[in-house]
């Protein structure tokens, strides 16, 4: 197509929220567990809950500061972003706290996100993150948050709630409550969680000077162990019409995962374990799946090639502080790419996940 002008869809931005969230909007009996983003002793600005700095940043990161959605227009203008559907920070990062204060940071976020991107409803948008501790506040939490403030996705971490993973079946209900709401769900990584995969062999998730080590594995791996259990776990075979995104991990593993997937599936002694399957991992993927990329991975053209240009998806992760500016051009300065598969990329892909016209 000769029109398209290289302006994009944000598929996976983040906001910072801002202390309104944390004095209006969360439950008065759940404040005094947080100060929200606050100002260190280092003068670094971190997510406290009760005395501790959540994701537990090293000195040299500090936080940037809270953003009107004004403002956030202003940036997606000089970024050339149309549409920006945005996921949280404090939110994400409370979904591995306690039980209750997870869940009520969770309502707290989706009420705040609704009125904030009011603004300017046509291109700030939000997927709502949602805790699995308690199922059955988690379906309510979905339903309030698709039906009545208006996400267009649903968003859960994939680190074990309760020890649980997301195969495990009491969280049946959830995959069916979000499958017949029609929105997609992302799977949606943050640093912190002290039950991250590998974690504790590099001194503990929750220890600032191991945060460079976890920060390489917790995203990546976790999201392998996700999709291993969406798939090969059988929720896309029992939910059919579940959309699924596995974000902010880049898009390259993807494709050597599924080949290991797929490798064990046709193993004539082991393929069996996999109960219930009626097509291989691969085929669930592309049935269902989507993964966004980082903007400048000189790898996104291996995705490409192996995942088809309709399966990845454009993502900033703006504001966190490993994002800047200039997304769209890094990602259109990646060589290999052309033209039709950078619009897809661009907007395209995001546009027909997410439903947005």
């Amino acid at each position: 197509m000769t029109d398209f002008d290289g302006t994009a869809i944000d598929a996976d931005g983040h906001v910072h929220e801002e202390n309104v969230m944390f004095v209006d909007y969360l439950e008065p009996e759940f404040r005094d567990q947080t100060q929200g983003w606050t100002l260190n002793a280092d003068r670094n600005r971190r997510f406290i809950v009760g005395n501790s700095e959540n994701p537990p940043f090293p000195k040299e990161i500090s936080v940037r500061k809270p953003m009107s959605a004004e403002n956030r227009l202003k940036v997606l203008d000089k970024e050339r972003i149309e549409t920006a559907v945005l996921f949280p920070s404090a939110a994400l990062v409370a979904g591995y706290k306690e039980a209750e204060f997870a869940h009520a940071i969770m309502r707290a976020y989706n009420g705040w996100m609704a009125d904030w991107c009011g603004t300017e409803p046509g291109r700030l948008k939000f997927a709502a993150p949602v805790a699995l501790y308690d199922i059955e506040e988690a379906i309510r939490e979905t339903q309030r948050a698709v039906g009545d403030l208006g996400a267009v996705a649903v968003s859960v971490r994939p680190n074990p709630a309760d020890g649980k993973r997301l195969d495990a079946a009491d969280r049946e209900p959830f995959f069916a409550a979000v499958e017949e709401l029609g929105v997609p769900l992302v799977i949606h990584e943050s640093t912190g969680d002290p039950d991250t995969a590998g974690g504790e062999r590099y001194g503990g998730m929750d220890v600032p000077e191991a945060y460079l080590f976890n920060h390489i594995i917790s995203h990546p791996f976790e999201q392998m162990m996700a999709m291993m259990a969406m798939i090969c776990g059988g929720v896309l075979e029992r939910h059919p019409k579940l959309n699924v995104g596995f974000f902010e991990a880049g898009c390259s593993w993807a494709p050597y995962w599924l080949a290991r997937l797929d490798d064990h599936f046709e193993h004539p002694k082991l393929g069996h374990y996999m109960k219930g399957l009626t097509m291989s991992p691969s085929e669930y993927f592309h049935r269902q799946c989507v993964v966004t990329c980082d903007p400048g991975d000189p790898t996104i053209p291996i995705a490409i090639e192996n995942l088809g240009a309709d399966k990845v998806l454009f993502a900033t992760d703006y504001p966190h502080f490993d994002s800047g500016g200039g997304s769209v051009k890094a990602f259109l300065d990646v060589v290999d790419i052309d033209t039709d598969t950078q619009r897809k990329i661009l907007r395209d892909n995001a546009l027909a996940f997410y439903g947005i016209d």
